[in-house]
């Protein structure tokens, strides 16, 4: 064994340590780290002059289509996505005598920014005019913060960065216009990288490491020689 195969060795095991130490890492986009982090390292074909360019290499073993490689990296766009699932049922008004919220059908309803965060909860209210009141003076008050809330902190995506370096915002665009959402992605201020997010209560942050730099020419990512770690430091300046 060289030490070229040594070195690809250990730096594709701290890789995998890493990728699978990553809790919030969707299926989709762990397999597309390991396949580029193969390819990359340990690939016993990464030496060839003839061989692929490392893109097109992953996608093979990946045994993946183009669309659904721009997938995965659409699916990692960086953005900030509502849990509808968590917004409570029904009205939200407290009960007098009783400690507990109303819980009747919510027949008027509104969103509220946190002035912190950017992020949003839903309130409901229903037909009661106690409730009718109380919710009055939360609309109010929502009134206020979403007109001076920021842009949301990105709660989903953001991870490929924190593995590779390449022009991920060229990628990002590449890839929403291949696979169209409902709403054009554009980057957030906070960075592309998830490591970059300011830390919300209650979430865990995401710690930063090297990185492989992975060589683009032309759009498509090609065989360097090897790959050099790169510390996120070095990355940003």
């Amino acid at each position: 064994m060289s030490p070229d195969d040594r070195d690809g060795m250990l730096r594709y095991d701290q890789l995998t340590t890493r990728v699978y130490g990553e809790r919030r890492m969707p299926q989709g986009t762990r397999d597309l780290i390991l396949a580029l982090g193969w390819v990359a390292l340990r690939d016993p074909r990464r030496h060839d002059p003839a061989a692929e360019g490392q893109w097109v290499r992953a996608r093979d073993v990946m045994n993946a289509s183009n669309k659904t490689m721009w997938q995965l990296i659409a699916d990692d766009a960086p953005r900030y996505e509502h849990d509808w699932h968590a917004d409570p049922r029904g009205c939200q008004a407290p009960m007098v005598r009783v400690d507990r919220l109303c819980g009747r059908t919510a027949m008027d309803m509104f969103s509220e920014c946190d002035i912190t965060t950017g992020r949003f909860r839903t309130w409901g209210f229903c037909t009661r005019p106690r409730c009718q009141a109380y919710g009055k003076t939360v609309y109010e008050r929502a009134q206020r913060s979403n007109s001076t809330a920021p842009e949301p902190i990105p709660n989903v995506g953001g991870l490929l960065p924190l593995f590779f370096t390449w022009d991920w915002e060229k990628k990002y665009r590449k890839a929403a216009e291949v696979v169209p959402t409902v709403n054009a992605w554009e980057p957030p201020s906070y960075g592309l990288s998830a490591d970059e997010w300011p830390t919300v209560p209650g979430e865990e942050p995401v710690h930063a490491f090297p990185k492989l730099r992975l060589i683009a020419s032309n759009g498509e990512i090609v065989k360097p020689p090897a790959p050099v770690l790169v510390h996120p430091r070095s990355v940003m300046t």
